[in-house]
């Protein structure tokens, strides 16, 4: 009696060159290729007489759309976006694929390592032949906006697929970050990664409590043209700030979400601020968004800026707890300057 058994996708033996593939893509143009062509892919009929595998353990990880039943020591993980792939070096677990940055830069020494991972396409455009070539036993991401419908069920014919909710504040890579470091029974090594952070943030709180006092910072960054984003106090770094104590922009209290729009004729709004970071990379970086509202006259003429208080923040875009701890270096500094 023939059963059906899960083959990896087969090598080019020493010496040949391998068959060119065509690929295909997660885009929304793309998806309705559906879970057939993964079948095709993945499974092939085996006869009686082959000895099955013994079933993987298996536990339940709640996801942004339920409860998944994951192996509960996955070997080959494939990450979705790059938060995910950076969340787990922190806990010294490498993926074997991964969607390629996008935004903000890597961490300077996670570079090395990301660079060698094999990139499976981008977090809202998936490879779906490269995603199958990395033979994953799990699949993790994050519900982001613009995935394409059903992408967590296509994936699923591939491996176990858990997306983690995003919701509509970055800055809940916190709890994201633990998560992700769970579905891979590196928890422990997350939750002490979280405290240490925590009580960095304390410690430098506690050290500059006179300044944080009597001081309101703006998180800024360039938008469209003629345009300046408030980011608040949800937003990436805004919980860093946040968790040492300081006060943002009185614009920006209360507000829920990641940012808020100004023209460049409203950029007075945040005048109560007395000092200003604008977004900058990894390594210091800034993009042309950003250098045209630093130009731009009317920013010039902000309180901070004129008294010598604007600094760049790399690491801006904090996605993991080693990417927060880089920022609560970067704040400790700034406020021992000052």
């Amino acid at each position: 009696m023939c059963g059906m058994v899960m083959l990896a996708p087969r090598r080019p033996a020493a010496g040949h060159a391998a068959v060119p593939v065509t690929r295909r893509r997660f885009g929304r143009r793309h998806f309705l290729t559906g879970t057939a062509g993964g079948a095709a892919l993945l499974g092939l009929t085996a006869c009686a007489g082959e000895q099955a595998a013994a079933p993987a353990v298996m536990r339940s990880i709640q996801g942004a759309s339920g409860p998944v039943q994951v192996p509960a020591d996955p070997q080959r993980v494939v990450a979705t976006d790059f938060y995910t792939t950076y969340a787990l070096l922190d806990v010294g677990y490498t993926v074997v694929g991964t969607a390629q940055a996008t935004v903000g830069g890597v961490l300077p020494e996670y570079q090395q390592a990301y660079d060698a991972i094999p990139k499976v396409g981008t977090t809202t455009d998936l490879n779906y032949e490269s995603v199958v070539a990395q033979r994953p036993d799990l699949i993790l991401g994050t519900q982001v906006p613009n995935l394409p419908a059903g992408l967590a069920e296509r994936l699923g014919s591939i491996a176990p697929t858990v997306l983690f909710e995003a919701g509509t504040e970055p800055g809940t890579w916190q709890d994201r970050a633990v998560r992700t470091a769970d579905a891979v029974n590196r928890r422990e090594a997350a939750e002490q990664l979280r405290a240490d952070y925590e009580q960095k943030a304390r410690d430098i709180g506690a050290r500059h409590a006179d300044l944080l006092g009597r001081m309101r910072f703006g998180l800024v960054r360039g938008g469209q043209e003629g345009t300046a984003l408030v980011d608040l106090p949800n937003s990436w770094s805004g919980v860093v700030l946040g968790a040492v104590g300081a006060r943002l922009t009185a614009f920006a209290e209360g507000r829920p979400g990641a940012s808020a729009r100004l023209s460049y004729e409203q950029l007075g709004t945040i005048d109560d601020c007395d000092v200003l970071l604008h977004l900058a990379d990894t390594r210091g970086g800034v993009d042309a968004n950003t250098q045209r509202m630093l130009d731009a006259a009317t920013f010039r003429t902000l309180r901070a800026v004129r008294e010598g208080r604007l600094f760049p923040l790399p690491n801006y875009y904090v996605a993991h707890y080693r990417q927060g701890e880089a920022v609560l270096d970067e704040l400790d500094s700034i406020l021992t300057s000052l």
